[in-house]
């Protein structure tokens, strides 16, 4: 009997260890949830300030990218205005018209320095010294009533 009574204690032992152990594995599992409940409720918090965020950015962002598209969609239609009206130029005709205004320039100068060096210098100077003498008496006429 002593035995049993042992047995008895000893298995009672066990059971008390036992169930401190249990006891201390609840109390480290009961800590672990209130963690892990705090991490859900700052997970929520940060979920929900960034769906905050990504909402107020697009409310403010969503109407500057539609003009920066209209302006882009405004460009792109000038663009090809410009590129059609690129196509339709005659750039070699353009360039015989150049070719033509050189000519005609060059041509209008070579006689024009033909009539400048066809003028006789001496007889313009005799023409001015004649006209001179002429309009000297009247000069001095003129400054007697002076």
């Amino acid at each position: 009997m002593e035995e049993q009574k042992k047995q008895t204690s000893a298995g009672a032992e066990d059971f008390a260890a036992v169930m401190k152990r249990l006891e201390a594995s609840n109390a480290a599992q009961e800590r672990y949830a209130r963690k892990q409940y705090r991490m859900s409720q700052l997970s929520t918090v940060a979920n929900l300030a960034v769906l905050a965020l990504v909402v107020f950015l697009v409310a403010t962002l969503l109407p500057k990218v539609n003009a920066t598209f209209e302006d882009l969609n405004t460009v792109m239609k000038n663009v090809q205005t410009i590129t059609e009206d690129l196509a339709e130029v005659d750039v070699e005709g353009m360039m015989g018209n150049i070719d033509d205004l050189v000519v005609e320039s060059s041509d209008s100068l070579t006689q024009a320095m033909k009539k400048i060096n066809a003028l006789d210098i001496e007889k313009l100077n005799d023409a001015i010294n004649n006209l001179n003498d002429a309009i000297e008496p009247m000069a001095r006429f003129a400054n007697m009533f002076k």
